[in-house]
């Protein structure tokens, strides 16, 4: 081990990243005074309250697009899909050739919807400002008074749709032609293709088995029904088109519903099995509302719209007997075809421990079936079985029944998985969907009881929705219609309750305070866009410095201070404020040939010559051009450069170029050019005009304030307030490694909490922790803090504070006098923050401007594994007595350190979290207020990983950790002891830009010199077995290998019968 100085010295400056910096804002007195005055608040909180009626209107035009572009569809050929369906249907091996001949009917219906001329402005401000007032004015569906209502809104939100852009991409997928279960083209090819597929077979062979007379007897009761079209042609391949809209959707289930009917008393009188001839329902099309459905509002603002929504869920529940069905379904477990009703595989171990109460048997029997039949040995085997178990998607329930027999995974041979079929039954046991009674003088925040009897009723229909989930397969099988029929549409019904569950919930259980904050714009839908000065009086916002403080300014958009003040004067006088002078050249590639080349007013100033304006615009200068020409491309980039020098912005940069020869293409400059085009500059404001400025209500200033501010602070920065000072600092400026950038964000949260709890002067205030006697790992004393559980802590407050009359418990008695207690020297306000309005600051920056956005870390950090010689792994495990455990091991396999992180920094933590973790599971099966312990791991987590950090550069060290993807056991640990995944994430944030507060900044890990150890995955579960610095090994070896030989066992005996291990041996 070495002392760390030149560990990973080669992992600096590698990669640029992107970070938010938060602040408050605190306005001066005056600027609070003009914002009332100007409505500032008041106009975006409109904003904030008619978000939701302007998403439903553009909803509105969604779902009347898509009508009427899938109405106007008559040439695609839908034959040719269900002949690939017959074809996968009956030989199995056709699923490629089908999943192709869906990803082109996809792309067709995609391509009706981009060629209409509206769709290019569908998803963006334009889609508000020009397409929605016409909507509207001309929809049919609006009364006068909703058109009225609707315009304001849209005229409200016409300059202001920034805020739209999560919502404009979930729509665009709406339309898309990929494989998502959100878009139209997968509903109409994938989802309800399959079912107009299984429908027309079942139709066949009503056909084949009825008499003429019975078929003309269905037709004529279902005349008027039927619009001048027969059955055969309603379930015939070629006139699937005509049932993709919402209308033909239900037109087509209206005349299922009639042959069901009929069919059901066919076979009443004539003793057949009604299963062969039960036809299912088409999914509603996206977005679109059927009439007959529930819809869970978009949330609750008061008691009374929790029990109508509810109400509105059960009694559409009632009136569809979805109950009765379901037990019906139930009661009948044994009267399906169980090779047509199939288990999906992400429910294997919850069906597996409800029928064999264990959660492996499904798995085991699954490998083991694997192992059988795939060729090979070794690891190439165990590849190939991993891989087929992956891709089993689902299993039929006879199939399961088999795999399970055959393997003799289950001492009872009389259990089976149909079972799981009657668990229904047990789940809604004496259920009824009945109406819930609101009383307007029983609160539900502030009754348990009435909180538990909502909880109830929807935890029987949630369980009952959990049910229905493990047989709903997306592929295409052969499906015992009787059971999916039914089972689809109380699906459908019921789907709902996962949003409505939540939305109850957190009514229920919501804080007494609200952490709501609204997007503040000042009057300006581009408030600080950027920084740039000729941007100031579009952008209007602006940021001072003065006496080491940050203040940010904004514009008055009705009435902006005078440009000759803002300009600012060159030199400092005694209490001026500097304003911050921000130079960027943003996106060179583009933007020097626009300036220089393409608008009409950069031509006329610099006047290129016909030589240079052709040669460009036949590419000349790109090597990637057949023409490419590097006598052009050199003459070219003297051009630039010429003008650049006498641009009136850009020749302040100082740009120091490469000789014009040495450039081998455009690119390389243009890569100059960004390196070297950001630049921070001062001017000087006086005081005087500042406050001017304010007084005429033409400058809002707020100080950008954190803890860090304070006049009592006295600990070091947090990392926030280190970017935020070295973004302005010599250091960084001299060359460039943070950069601020645009897009900043200015929120406000109001006051939500009216009547506080206040700990008064004089009362006697008591610590919730205390300090024990405890040895360590290795038997060393050490003095530790421990938590006092809730119940015990209010036993004592109330005794310091005379509130109780009881004897104090035996716990309580021995814990009276270690416990630190103290007189109020003044009133303390439980949750102050939030009683008093709030304004935020949130500013993106660049760390490392100067790196490219890639950097390959996996292969670096293997080719510098290869290359060291004094190299540490550290494994890192966690457990049932461990939180998180770490060992240090040189490559001798020497053992260096080992460490527990149940304490840290003197606190127990295990003890905290169990604790807290209880405290909650109460509070959710209660639906009371839950406990505050994301804050408690967050900040234990982040004092875990700040040592095994440190333990990275001070050993040269790489990590091995749990792949929690891999073979993770259900059940394990606790779910709020369980913290490692959240250390997973938290752990590769850290390494991504490795910063030390107490080492120099232009030192190596210091803020400038940030070591970059791993990158961020789009997804952890798909960063696969390595993410920089930390490998993975999957997490069931890490408790079962042997220390003296390496053994790792990786066979599954425990629940195997004795004749299934002796065939087991026989085999190796």
């Amino acid at each position: 081990m070495n002392n760390g100085t030149n560990n990973f010295q080669n992992f600096i400056g590698i990669s640029s990243l992107q970070k938010t910096l938060r602040n408050a804002l605190i306005p001066t007195e005056t600027t609070q005074q003009f914002i009332v005055k100007n409505g500032i608040i008041k106009e975006d909180e409109l904003r904030g309250e008619n978000r939701q009626i302007l998403k439903d209107i553009m909803d509105d035009y969604y779902r009347g697009f898509i009508s009427e572009t899938l109405s106007s569809i008559d040439d695609i050929d839908w034959t040719s899909l269900f002949e690939k369906m017959e074809i996968q249907l009956k030989n199995g091996d056709n699923k490629d050739t089908l999943i192709k001949e869906q990803a082109e009917k996809r792309k067709a219906i995609y391509k009706k919807f981009a060629n209409d001329d509206r769709f290019k402005n569908m998803f963006s401000a334009k889609l508000i400002s020009d397409i929605l007032p016409e909507f509207v004015i001309h929809n049919n569906n609006y009364s006068a008074s909703e058109k009225e209502e609707k315009t304001q809104v849209i005229k409200l939100f016409s300059r202001f749709a920034t805020s739209f852009k999560d919502y404009f991409k979930n729509r665009a997928n709406c339309f898309s032609a990929d494989d998502i279960s959100s878009s139209s083209c997968h509903r109409i090819v994938n989802d309800n293709a399959e079912i107009f597929f299984s429908n027309a077979l079942v139709y066949r062979r009503i056909v084949k088995n009825l008499s003429n007379d019975d078929i003309n007897k269905i037709s004529g009761d279902m005349k008027d029904s039927l619009k001048e079209m027969s059955l055969e042609e309603i379930y015939s391949y070629e006139k699937y088109g005509e049932f993709i809209t919402q209308e033909g959707i239900s037109f087509y289930n209206d005349i299922c519903g009639k042959v069901n009917s009929f069919m059901n008393l066919y076979c009443q009188k004539n003793k057949e099995n009604k299963n062969l001839y039960k036809l299912r329902k088409l999914h509603k099309q996206i977005l679109c509302i059927a009439d007959t459905s529930y819809e869970v509002p978009y949330k609750f603002e008061s008691d009374e719209e929790v029990y109508q929504s509810v109400n509105g869920f059960l009694d559409n529940i009632s009136s569809k007997h979805i109950v009765e069905r379901l037990r019906k379904i139930g009661d009948n477990y044994n009267g399906y075809n169980l090779d047509k009703i199939y288990i999906v595989s992400k429910f294997y171990e919850s069906v597996s421990q409800k029928t064999y109460r264990d959660w492996e048997t499904i798995n085991t029997a699954l490998e083991i079936h694997y192992n059988n039949i795939l060729p090979g040995n070794g690891k190439s085997k165990a590849d190939k079985v991993k891989k087929a178990v992956k891709n089993d998607l689902q299993k039929s329930i006879t199939e399961i029944n088999e795999l399970v027999s055959n393997y003799k995974l289950c001492p009872d041979d009389n259990i089976k998985a149909e079972t799981y079929i009657h668990e229904i039954s047990h789940i809604l046991n004496n259920f009824e969907a009945q109406e819930l009674k609101y009383n307007p003088e029983i609160h539900l925040v502030e009754s348990e009881l009435k909180a538990s009897e909502l909880k109830n009723v929807l935890d029987i229909i949630m369980n009952a929705f959990h049910w229905c989930s493990v047989f709903m397969t997306e592929e295409l099988v052969d499906k015992d219609n009787n059971f999916y029929a039914e089972l689809e549409e109380i699906y459908d019904e019921i789907y709902p309750v996962i949003s409505l569950y939540n939305l109850v919930r957190n009514y229920v259980t919501q804080k007494p305070y609200s952490t709501k904050k609204i997007k503040l714009n000042f009057g300006i839908p581009t408030l600080a866009d950027g920084w740039s000065k000729s941007k100031e009086y579009s952008n209007n916002a602006i940021i001072l410095m003065r006496d080491n403080l940050y203040y940010l300014g904004i514009f008055n958009a009705k009435n902006k201070p005078d440009k000759k003040i803002i300009e600012g004067n060159t030199s400092e006088n005694k209490g001026d404020y500097k304003k911050m002078i921000y130079n960027l050249l943003p996106g060179p590639n583009k933007m020097i040939p626009w300036v220089f080349l393409s608008s009409k007013k950069g031509v006329e100033t610099y006047k290129p010559s016909a030589y240079i304006l052709e040669g460009y615009k036949q590419n000349k200068h790109l090597k990637s051009s057949k023409d490419f020409d590097i006598t052009f491309c050199h003459d070219l980039i003297d051009y630039f450069k010429n003008c650049i020098a006498i641009h009136p912005e850009w020749k302040n940069f100082g740009f120091e170029f490469s000789d014009t020869s040495t450039y081998e293409d455009i690119s390389g400059f243009y890569r100059e050019v960004e390196l070297q085009g950001y630049k921070i500059d001062w001017t000087y404001i006086s005081e005087k005009d500042i406050e001017l400025l304010q007084e005429k209500g033409q400058l809002y200033l707020f100080q950008i304030y954190n803890k860090d501010f304070s006049k009592k602070s006295t600990g070091n920065d947090n990392l926030h307030t280190m970017y935020l000072k070295n973004l302005f600092s010599e250091e960084n400026l001299k060359d460039i490694v943070l950069k601020l950038n645009g897009e900043a964000e200015i929120f406000f949260r109001k006051s939500s909490i009216k009547n506080p709890i206040i700990h008064k002067k004089g009362s006697i205030l008591v610590n919730r922790t205390y300090e024990a006697e405890e040895k360590d790992q290795f038997g060393n004393i050490q003095i530790v803090r421990k938590t006092i559980p809730e119940n015990i802590y209010q036993e004592l407050y109330k005794y310091f504070n005379d509130k109780s009359d009881k004897e104090l418990s035996d716990e309580a008695t021995k814990l009276k006098n270690v416990v630190g207690h103290h007189e109020a020297a003044t009133n303390i306000v439980k949750d102050y923050r939030y009683t008093y309005d709030k304004y935020f600051l949130h500013m993106p920056i660049t760390i490392n401007f100067k790196a490219n956005k890639t950097s390959f870390i996996n292969d670096r950090i293997l080719q510098y594994i290869a290359k060291e010689k004094d190299l540490h792994v550290i494994g890192i495990d966690r457990g049932e007595r461990n939180l998180i455990y770490v060992s240090v091991i040189d490559t001798c396999g020497n053992i260096v350190e080992q460490k527990s992180f149940n304490i840290v920094n003197g606190y127990d933590y295990q003890i905290k979290l169990k604790q807290q973790e209880g405290a909650r599971q109460i509070a959710r099966k209660e639906w009371k207020e839950i406990g505050r312990i994301k804050e408690i791991k967050e900040g234990y987590l982040s004092l875990v990983i700040h040592e095994i950090s440190k333990m990275v550069i001070k050993y040269n060290a790489i990590i091995a950790m749990e792949d929690l993807s891999y073979g993770f056991k259900k059940g394990r640990f606790k779910v709020e002891r369980q913290v490692y995944q959240k250390f997973e994430t938290m752990l590769i944030n850290k390494l991504n830009y490795l910063v030390f507060k107490d080492i120099s900044i232009t030192e190596n890990g210091g803020l400038l010199k940030g070591y970059q150890l791993t990158y961020i995955p789009e997804k952890l579960k798909n960063v696969g077995h390595q993410c920089g610095c930390i490998f993975y090994v999957p997490a069931a070896y890490t408790s079962k290998i042997d220390p003296t030989t390496g053994f790792v066992n990786i066979f599954k005996f425990k629940d195997l019968t004795v004749d299934a291990k002796r065939e087991f041996i026989k085999k190796i």
